[in-house]
């Protein structure tokens, strides 16, 4: 069955989401959000009340689909029909079935989601730098690294919920009290994590200090036997995770109306 949900049931959708965090990044963003994004969520449930799939419209205009296992897809496509939207952004792996649907006029693609396949992780070089860890009381100068490097970011009220409330961490380098690069993680679970936030500051490219910061943030995430994912839209930044260890195993996709 195929339903609007209510507001009081939002939690729901979000305790839903939280089973795939590497594809479902943005939406948890939102519902971490302390204001409302979602104009609406549409979900199908099984016969046991659970949620099997969910359409939320942002209120940004853009609209996101998160389905675990199979779904109505003619149901979905149905409801997305009757939307003013302007792009279903979300992953390629279930999302391109509704590509012969007639819902979208053109496909963009987006960043790559990638897995740390940890047999590659244990024969790449370790560190040459001194990993230390991110503070609360660094993220002023983390915010104004991020401005140099990001068009957009997590809020320092954000990231400070973050370290406070231990739903992640962050590791940095640097010299003479200097922050010369970061790497955060977000939403960990008992068994996975995301690597999130990795810059580092201008003038100190190519140095190998955001390799060596990620190296030991997932050092220490796979000790913890989580599983390790990130998403990168930048190639040049894609080949040096690739050194690490990820692997590709899903894109998220724009498919615009």
């Amino acid at each position: 069955m195929i339903r609007e949900l209510w507001k009081e049931e939002y939690i729901k959708a979000h305790k839903f989401v939280m089973n795939d965090i590497p594809r479902n990044y943005f939406i948890l963003l939102a519902f971490e959000n302390k204001k409302p994004f979602y104009h609406e969520i549409v979900g199908e449930w099984n016969t046991n009340k659970e949620l099997k799939a969910v359409l939320l419209k942002r209120k940004s205009g853009n609209i996101q689909f998160y389905a675990k296992g199979d779904f109505d897809i003619n149901g979905f496509s149905k409801c997305i029909s009757t939307m003013d939207f302007k792009a279903l952004i979300s992953p390629r792996s279930y999302c391109d079935k509704f590509l012969n649907k007639g819902l979208f006029t053109s496909v963009i693609d987006g960043a790559i989601i990638a897995e740390l396949t940890s047999e590659k992780f244990y024969t790449v070089e370790q560190p040459k730098y001194e990993i230390d860890y991110l503070n609360v009381s660094d993220l002023d100068e983390v915010v104004r690294l991020y401005e140099k490097v990001f068009t957009s970011f997590s809020t320092k009220e954000v990231m400070t919920e973050r370290l406070i409330g231990g739903r992640g961490r962050g590791l940095c380098i640097r010299s003479d009290g200097e922050i010369l690069c970061v790497a955060q993680s977000e939403f960990e679970t008992d068994r996975a994590a995301l690597i999130v936030g990795v810059a580092t500051k201008r003038g100190f490219e190519n140095r190998g200090l955001a390799t060596s910061c990620v190296w030991e943030l997932c050092r220490r995430l796979l000790e913890e036997n989580k599983n390790v994912y990130l998403q990168y839209d930048n190639m040049d930044a894609g080949r040096i995770y690739s050194k690490i260890g990820f692997k590709p195993v899903d894109q998220i996709k724009h498919y615009i109306k």
